[in-house]
Order: structure tokens, then sequence, then C-alpha cells
């Protein structure tokens, strides 16, 4: 095997699985960092992964402990090139402060502290959210771009969004940081996607689908109302995997948000429009999602990539459909 030359964590993630099919398609030598060695197996011989023959282009390393600050020292060695996913998302089942806010912290400081110490490294890239350099509550009157930042949030975090939002911030401000005060000799890029959509390439069964952000869209069309609003803002996961792959390039842009406007309760005319049998038997059933504007523009990565971003109807069809194929349903 030639030696890896990407060191790619969170490749079991929604979109590092994606971001793992694409840099294995554009000939990249991946070393996977993953929290348990044993997921392993199931990665290697994914159909997906197995359809490229290009396994023995894929090695990993196992990092039990994201926030560790050593974590990534081993893993970093000989390669040229990191693409840094691995983090949480918010979740009310985990504690606000120690399982959301601080990690998002601490997981960005452990990568750059190793990416400091690695001598053969020449591109870092680490993804953020669009809520890493927004202010929270939302303020609908700042235009938002990828270069605007805000100050740290104060805390203390008692809810997930607050938390999330707090840590993607703080690890905003600490990678600008990093990046004054050590004047790296390796080139940097933050790419920020809104809420990620679309069709899940690991999800071999419906249990799988369930296990990403496409199950927030899913409840706007299975029934359920949610309890509290959620911002503006979404983009679909084959941009945001296209778009990472595309930042490893010299060249690339320091700060690249990936994301377009979205009402989430749209999403309900988008699937009477396109699946109207699934409506028809009662597999696809009204619910809610209230919507928080938010004027976030990432039309400069589309003049920068020359490209054009998925709309939200596209992400809404990938979802949908893919939810009926895995549950054996009629997609017409």
């Amino acid at each position: 095997m030639p030696s890896p030359n990407l060191l790619l964590t969170g490749a079991t993630g929604f979109i590092g699985f994606d971001v793992l099919l694409k840099a294995l398609e554009e000939g990249w030598v991946v070393r996977a960092a993953i929290r348990s060695i044993s997921k392993s197996g199931s990665i290697v011989n994914h159909p997906k992964i197995t359809a490229l023959g290009r396994s023995d282009r894929l090695s990993f390393v196992e990092i039990p402990d994201i926030c560790d600050q050593n974590a990534y020292e081993e893993a970093i060695k000989g390669v040229t090139h990191v693409v840094h996913l691995a983090s949480p998302l918010p979740s009310p089942f985990l504690d606000p402060l120690t399982a959301i806010y601080e990690p998002n912290i601490n997981s960005v400081n452990a990568m750059l502290r190793a990416a400091a110490k690695e001598p053969s490294l020449q591109k870092l890239v680490i993804a953020s959210s669009v809520f890493g350099n927004s202010p929270f509550p939302p303020d609908v009157s700042q235009h938002i771009t990828a270069e605007y930042r805000v100050p740290n949030l104060p805390g203390p975090f008692d809810s997930m969004m607050p938390a999330y939002c707090g840590g993607k911030i703080a690890a905003t401000n600490a990678i600008d940081t990093f990046a004054k005060e050590n004047n790296p000799s390796f080139d940097l890029a933050v790419v920020f996607p809104g809420f990620v959509f679309g069709k899940d390439q690991r999800a071999l069964k419906i249990e799988d689908f369930m296990s990403s952000t496409n199950r927030i869209l899913l409840g706007i069309i299975t029934g359920k109302d949610a309890d509290s609003p959620m911002p503006a803002g979404a983009v679909h996961v084959d941009d945001v995997a296209k778009i990472i792959i595309l930042a490893l390039k010299d060249g690339a842009p320091r700060n690249i948000g990936t994301t377009v406007p979205h009402v989430f309760d749209k999403a309900w005319d988008i699937v009477e429009k396109h699946f109207p049998k699934a409506i028809e038997t009662g597999v696809f059933t009204k619910g809610s999602q209230a919507t928080v504007p938010v004027n976030w523009d990432a039309s400069q990565t589309e003049r920068d990539f020359n490209l054009k971003f998925k709309t939200w109807e596209d992400m809404v069809v990938d979802t949908a459909g893919q939810y009926l194929e895995l549950s054996g349903k009629e997609k017409a």
C-alpha cells in the first residue's frame, strides 16, 4: 500500500463517509481516524467502498478520545493533508457543557496542536458550521459571510443549541488565534456548512438513515412537530463533501461558506409535489419545524469554485426518496 497522504477524521459520520468516498475517487491515499478500530471492517467492506476497488488506498488509526490534546500526534505523522470533521453534534441527550460545548473546542485544539508539530503537513481543512461565526440568538439584520466573526459566548450552557453554537464560535476563534500567533508553515482552510441533508451514503437500512441530521427534515414529513425553532441555512451533503475536497487544493480560499437559505416547513410542499402516493398512503404526514431567519451568504463560494449549490428542493427529494427506498415503500 502506498503511504497515506490524507488524514481524515470523522470518516464514519454522515459527511465524513461521503468525503471518504470522494477522496478515494480523487486518488488520495487515506488514513481514516475512527474511535474504535473495530469499526474499520464495516467501512472497508461497505458496498460503496468495495465498488470503488480502492480499499488498498485506505487504512485506519484508532483515536478513542478526540479531545485528548495528544490525540492526533501519531495519526498525523507523514501525511501532507488533513480533513478534520470529528466533533459532536447537538443532541438533547448529551450534556450541553461537557459533551457538546467543550468537545467542539478541545477536538479542534488537539488537531491544531498536532498540526503545528508535523513538518510534512501542507494543508489542514477544518469543518466548522454556519453557527461558528454567527450571532446567537440569530440576528436577521446581520449580513454574514465566511469572513465574519463574533465574540465567544459567555455561557453557562444549559441546552444543546447555545452549547453547540458557543462551542463552534470558540473553536473558530481559536483557529484564527492559532494562525495569527503561530504563522504555520501549512495552509489552513475552514468550511462553514449549514444543516446537512441529502442521501446518506453510509445507510444500508432505515436505522442507519436516522442517525444523521436528516432526522430533522424527516420529522417535518412524518408528522412530528418540533419543540423549538431552528435557524435557517442548509446544504446538500454532496456539496459539503465536494467543497471539502476542493478546499484541499492549492489556492483554495481560507474561509468557505456552504449553505443556502431555506424554510424548514416548505419541505411539505416539495413532498406534495414529488411524492403524492406516499402522502395518499400515509407514509408521509405533515409535521412542523419552525425556522428562524438568518442572513448567511455563501454565494462567494459558488463564484470561487464555479459551481451552484443544490437547492432545498434537491435536499428534500433526495432525503425523502432514500427514506422510501430504505423503508421498502414506493417512490411514485
